[in-house]
């Protein structure tokens, strides 16, 4: 009973979202180890996969606030080295684009996709303004859980848990299922056109994707998971960003990133991460910080 209870706690030492973003790792990795053309690009998902365990093993020798803040922090680290690698290593899987099938399933629900319904409503005030809110999206993410980062270290792993759960599940997606989005697979009678934001902008948004970043959207996932979040933690918070949220999720389809199910499945993932969030929340084990203080 003792030894069972003792491998329980083990198991319990890796977060949620380090199993799951450690699933997407393991996977991504073997499935590019397997083939000539992808190995060497293997090695950048298996590198990250050591260094999270590292990070593990490391702050379980000696949990103090600072070793688990570096903990939870690093996944923006692991992510963004991801997101960048899987731009060249995904399409050297030779999986197909899902373009057609995002665009049909768009097609079957709404009769068309927003990127083409919404092209009558372009005008250039308006897409500086959807673009200052699919930009905010950057400042959250970083803000949202920074916050708690430096008041609160159980509420910032708490929000960490939900957050990276929620990636690892969309970056894994992005190696079965990539697209590129509607600016991408087609073409529009009407270029994008708004002086000063969207002009200075958009090239550099599209220069930052790496072109199979759109089933599900994790802008609007990770942005209602953290709204969720300040709702239930900093209720003052939820309302000053409610407002630049809605128009984050209006300017993915209106700027011609995202389908229409890329929202709804963004949404089906930012409640996956709530979900396992608010049960990790709820676990006896986590009920209190497991970490020193600091000397």
């Amino acid at each position: 009973m003792v030894l069972a209870d003792e491998r329980r706690l083990k198991a319990a030492a890796v977060l949620p979202h380090e199993w799951v973003f450690g699933a997407f790792l393991v996977i991504t990795g073997l499935r590019l180890l397997a083939d000539s053309v992808t190995r060497d690009w293997a090695a950048v998902f298996f590198v990250c996969l050591a260094a999270c365990i590292c990070m593990v093993s490391w702050t379980e020798r000696n949990p103090t606030e600072d070793r688990w803040r570096i903990r939870l922090a690093f996944y923006y680290v692991a992510m963004g080295i991801c997101f960048f690698s899987m731009g060249t290593a995904v399409p050297l899987l030779g999986t197909a684009r899902v373009d057609p099938l995002l665009l049909r399933w768009d097609r079957d629900l709404l009769g068309e996709t927003p990127a083409v319904l919404w092209e009558p409503l372009l005008r250039p005030w308006l897409e500086n303004v959807a673009m200052a809110g699919y930009l905010f999206f950057f400042y959250y993410l970083l803000a949202g859980p920074g916050h708690y980062c430096f008041r609160d270290v159980a509420l910032f792993r708490k929000s960490i848990v939900g957050l990276f759960t929620i990636y690892g599940i969309a970056l894994l997606s992005y190696t079965f299922l990539p697209a590129g989005g509607p600016h991408l697979f087609m073409t529009f009678h009407t270029a994008l056109r708004g002086p000063l934001l969207l002009d200075s902008t958009l090239g550099l948004i599209n220069r930052g994707s790496n072109t199979v970043d759109v089933f599900p959207s994790v802008h609007v996932a990770a942005s209602l998971y953290l709204l969720l979040f300040d709702w239930k933690h900093w209720r003052q918070r939820f309302w000053w960003v409610l407002t630049p949220c809605c128009v984050l999720w209006m300017s993915t389809m209106y700027l011609r990133f995202h389908y229409f199910v890329d929202i709804v499945a963004g949404v089906v993932v930012a409640l996956v991460g709530w979900w396992t969030a608010q049960r990790f929340g709820r676990d006896q084990r986590f009920e209190q910080p497991q970490y020193k203080v600091n000397a």
